[in-house]
């Protein structure tokens, strides 16, 4: 694509950013210092998102390229300026109901907080004083860089983010793409305060910077605001950075890592052009048609039809001037052989033979209906305005991106496989126990909303919530079932994961492969799925097909053939995805408090089960947990987003009110009373860190107990907590500090985490001791409280922008006994608390003396 004019002046009109018939209306402005500022309003809900993108980011670290110098900056910014300390800058946003956050990515890195369109000023007189001011204390920077040190060693932990960091240092020779944006530990523990300064001082000027106010607020207003926080921002010249071309691929090249993992990780991937290149619409049809979804190429053929991989995916994701191209799978050590060669069978058939119309089409569908799923929330918003005015300068970008896909042919497709994914030059990486010993590789509120939620029944006893929100032209339905753990036992635990994953294999009417290509055809997504207390059946489509989705998720529930030939695949992936909890110290502590806690009681499992009781589960278990579930009194249907009602009570009718009537197998006010003792266990992993976990026995999620442990957790996990300032910011013991409250029926637990050096271990547990014991003897602060709530607030509006978060809220209320309307009842109860109450909660549940403590550390 040929780049457009950068900036519109200020008074320019306004340019439509059209994204296949909704229009984004959005303005640009520039600032006599350069500063530019987009805005786009947007009145359906009274939130907005600020936030601030720097066009920089470690592509742009020259000299100390690899040192994570952009990275490092992110984190320094949130260390105080000559007005605010960290803990003031972290309390003021919570008082102003604003969460905020930053990422750095290659060649970005942007500020921003979400929160109440009222406190639009406050945010940016926040994000302003970060950006411009920032101390870069270099006291401080020795205790973050101890942090981001912590963060390394997590992200060697993780199988995914090593192989992707293995791709990387095998394509690119020259480019900075080769690094990691965190960076070289060897380069990062060079690097000091004038090295940090510095690159602040290089980059963050207004030349190089530009807002985005996407919300409910007015264009003049906001521009008013940003004038008088960033209008006196000095104006300062900015040398771009000149990037090395990378040099053409002429051979392959291949690299294989031993890993402690029970599973292979394999990717194969190409150099391919920038983001504004003409091919890179017609290169992301193509990793979509490869590994997007359940009818894609890969999963098909490797995971459907030989059973070999546990997942796969492709994506092409770029730079401005260049790219990588990739594909990935995960299996067991003994197909990597097989699974590698499919990988690569798949990309030579892509060249022999093009897509057919159909499979373009559903391509357009759904990279459509993503663009607009995109906008349901303020921040998608930002996120898209900033990063086409990042790409091209203009608001087109989606546009023009979506126009390209729409005119792409099937020989495009073609064409750019074989142009650009040669498999001569391929680039190969493996990551696996012993692979190195191996041969070498060859191969908006709900009260603005339009109308609330409303409650019908079928005539067979199924429950439907409806809610009609014309805004954007989605629908969203989740059909859920009372099932998970309190239906199974000690020797069937993992039925339902391993049930809704058998329901998509096959019905009376359609085979496996229309199952999955059926909604994705038509760019939308089904969801099958469990967790520890329900069956899901769900479906996000455009509105034109909400009555198909309705009809496959009706088939789906009451005509699933359940073919004893897909069983052992997909026992076999469910085992894999508890060997994989494993790889996650975090995962494994949390899991080891809970199997203590509730020793004696059915929340001691976890809905995937165990390596024992899943490979025993029979297709007869199956049936009998549909029979059992799958029925009228037992379930919830909500549909949500652009509908007539009429027409979907009546295809509802049709559909779902065949099902039996049954009866409801659990009772959810049933209370389960736990008795086992608490104590201290340790376990060891292959891992560099340490994670402690200290948890509580607490009540189920309808006890009127429970929302005031949710106030708790939201004040013990932000980072203007007292556990963030005191371990983490204080006394440097940790790079991750928080609290978790579960609530299941009838049972429930309270946790606190660490994640730290294991040599750091002993202080950061008993420090976490201290606070949890003051905590459980004198609650929270009137201060502490009041930003809870306030963060709290937002966070619940937050969750109301989009259809789908709502279906699935109203429906879970309703099956556990909150009743459908408990989401909007929700501000009034958490109003309701006082300090008295969180004193007696926090004194009840959470006594240092009855903890129960699980470490995990090095082996």
């Amino acid at each position: 694509m040929t780049p457009v004019p950068a900036a519109l002046q200020s008074g320019d009109a306004p340019t439509p950013a059209n994204h296949s018939g909704i229009s984004m209306t959005a303005v640009s402005h520039t600032l006599p210092n350069g500063l530019q500022v987009l805005i786009h309003p947007d009145s359906a809900h009274p939130l907005v998102s600020a936030q601030i993108w720097i066009k920089a980011g470690s592509l742009h670290e020259e000299a100390w390229s690899g040192a994570g110098l952009a990275h490092c900056l992110e984190h320094m910014l949130f260390k105080g300026t000559p007005t605010r300390n960290p803990q003031r800058i972290s309390q003021e946003i919570q008082e102003l109901g604003g969460y905020v956050n930053a990422y750095t990515s290659f060649n970005r890195t942007v500020y921003w907080i979400d929160g109440l369109a009222e406190n639009l000023r406050g945010y940016l007189d926040v994000l302003g004083d970060m950006v411009r001011n920032s101390l870069i204390d270099a006291d401080e920077l020795t205790r973050e860089k101890d942090v981001i040190r912590r963060e390394m060693a997590m992200d060697h932990d993780d199988p995914d983010s090593t192989l992707q960091h293995l791709m990387l240092d095998t394509a690119f020779r020259r480019h900075p793409l080769k690094h990691p944006i965190i960076g070289h530990r060897e380069i990062f523990d060079q690097i000091g305060r004038d090295e940090v300064a510095g690159f602040m001082a290089r980059h963050y000027v207004p030349e190089n910077t530009f807002v985005v106010i996407t919300g409910d607020v007015e264009e003049a207003s906001a521009m008013e605001t940003v004038k008088e926080v960033l209008g006196d921002w000095p104006r300062r010249a900015y040398e771009p950075v000149l990037l090395p071309p990378e040099p053409p691929l002429r051979g392959r090249r291949s690299i294989t890592k031993s890993f402690a993992t029970e599973q292979t990780h394999l990717a194969c991937g190409w150099v391919i052009p920038g983001e504004s290149h003409p091919d890179k619409p017609a290169l992301d049809v193509l990793a979509f048609l490869l590994g997007s979804g359940r009818s894609s190429r890969l999963y098909q053929t490797l995971h459907e039809d030989q059973g070999i991989a546990h997942d796969v995916w492709a994506g092409a994701w770029c730079a401005p001037e260049t790219g990588l191209f990739q594909i990935e799978a995960d299996c067991q050590p003994k197909d990597a052989d097989a699974c590698r060669a499919g990988l690569i069978n798949e990309i030579r058939r892509m060249q022999s033979e093009p897509p057919a119309l159909a499979d373009l089409a559903k391509a357009v569908r759904a990279t459509t209906a993503g663009q607009i799923r995109s906008l349901a929330t303020t921040r998608g918003q930002a996120a898209i305005l900033g990063h086409s005015w990042l790409t091209i300068g203009s608001f087109d970008y989606p546009s023009q991106y979506l126009g390209s896909i729409a005119a792409l042919r099937p020989e495009d497709i073609q064409r750019v496989a074989c142009d650009y994914l040669k498999i001569e030059t391929a680039c190969l990486a493996e990551l696996g126990p012993d692979a190195e010993s191996k041969p070498g590789i060859s191969a908006a509120s709900a009260q603005r909303a339009d109308s609330l939620p409303k409650r019908f029944h079928l005539s067979n006893g199924l429950t439907v919530i409806l809610q009609s929100n014309p805004r954007l032209p989605l629908v969203s339905v989740r059909a859920e079932f009372l099932a998970g753990i309190l239906a199974e036992s000690d020797e069937t635990a993992g039925l339902t994961m391993v049930t809704a994953e058998m329901i998509v294999k096959g019905t009376k009417h359609r085979t496996a492969l229309q199952i999955a290509s059926e909604l994705e055809n038509l760019g939308g997504h089904l969801r099958c799925s469990a967790d520890a207390h329900r069956l899901v059946l769900g479906a996000d489509v455009m509105k034109e097909d909400a009555l198909q989705a309705l009809d496959l998720l009706s088939d789906l529930a009451g005509h699933a053939t359940l073919p004893s030939e897909a069983l052992p695949d997909v026992i076999k992936h469910q085992v894999a995805a508890i060997q994989e909890e494993r790889e996650d110290p975090l995962t494994v502590a949390l899991r080891r408090a809970r199997r203590e806690i509730f020793a004696d009681l059915p929340f001691a499992r976890t809905a995937l089960g165990t390596e024992s009781s899943v490979p025993s589960l029979k297709v007869t278990h199956c049936r009998e947990l549909i029979d059992q579930t799958l029925c009228g009194k037992n379930g919830v249907i909500s549909v949500f987003g652009d509908i007539d009602e009429a027409s979907i009570l009546s295809a509802l009718e049709d559909g779902f009110g065949k099902l039996p009537s049954g009866e409801r197998p659990i009772d959810a006010r049933r209370v389960w009373n736990g008795s086992s003792p608490s104590g201290e266990w340790e376990d060891r992993l292959d891992k560099k860190q340490a994670v402690i976990v200290i948890g509580f026995r607490a009540n189920g999620l309808l006890h009127t107990d429970t929302p005031v442990l949710s106030i708790i957790d939201e004040a013990c996990s932000d980072m203007g907590s007292r556990l963030f300032n005191r371990i983490r910011e204080e006394l440097g013991l940790a790079y991750y500090v928080g609290a978790q409250s579960f609530a299941a029926m009838g049972a429930g637990a309270f946790y606190f985490y660490v994640g730290t050096d294991p040599q750091k271990a002993h202080d950061a547990e008993k420090e976490m001791l201290s606070l949890i014991g003051d905590l459980a003897k004198n609650g929270l602060s009137d201060e502490e409280l009041s930003r809870a709530k306030t963060t709290w607030r937002s966070s619940w509006l937050r969750s109301q922008q989009g259809s789908a978060a709502m279906a699935d809220a109203c429906a879970w209320n309703e099956l556990n006994g909150h009743g459908f309307d408990r989401f909007q009842r929700l501000p009034d109860i958490v109003n309701a608390i006082t300090s008295a109450d969180v004193r007696r909660v926090a004194a009840a549940y959470l006594d240092p003396a009855t903890a129960f403590i699980t470490r995990v550390m090095p082996a």
